[in-house]
């Protein structure tokens, strides 16, 4: 099972412009434009999967949820328009359906995003206002692959 970007690497800081617009009002000035990204070598039990961005150092107690897409036919294996418009979009920790990219405070140290695709043996029961929290309980219980891409980003 391999998570793989054309937009970044494992490890790699990540560009500016996939970073929150100043649209959202956190201070950012990227353009949010959400990284591509591919999956390969999951097993055909599969049913569906899900797409999570996690900030685990976050200065919330609790880390903050950047995108949570999740009803994701077995037969998409990236991140395309079709992929996105057939799957539903959970409400992230900003309060917006989509993607939202990184925007760490100013001057903190570098934050961890971890870009995970599950591969799931039951379908994810949500609506779009499921709580985080409830997407990762299904996950962590329904998920039998995963994988994972972590990007990095510090605002200067």
């Amino acid at each position: 099972m391999k998570l793989l970007s054309p937009d970044f690497n494992d490890g790699e800081f990540l560009e500016k412009k996939y970073s929150l617009s100043n649209d959202y009002g956190f201070g950012c000035t990227g353009k949010n434009i959400r990284p591509h990204l591919k999956w390969e070598g999951f097993s055909d039990n599969i049913i569906e999967y899900a797409i999570t961005i996690f900030d685990p150092d976050a200065p919330t107690g609790s880390g903050f949820w950047h995108w949570i897409l999740v009803n994701i036919s077995k037969d998409f294996h990236e991140t395309n328009s079709s992929c996105i418009s057939s799957s539903l979009q959970i409400q992230n920790d900003f309060g917006s359906y989509g993607y939202g990219g990184p925007c760490p405070p100013e001057g903190d140290h570098p934050h961890r995003y971890l870009f995970t695709v599950y591969g799931l043996k039951e379908k994810i029961e949500a609506h779009a206002d499921t709580p985080a929290a409830q997407i990762g309980f299904q996950l962590h219980f329904k998920a039998i692959e995963k994988a994972n891409l972590m990007g990095l980003f510090k605002r200067h």
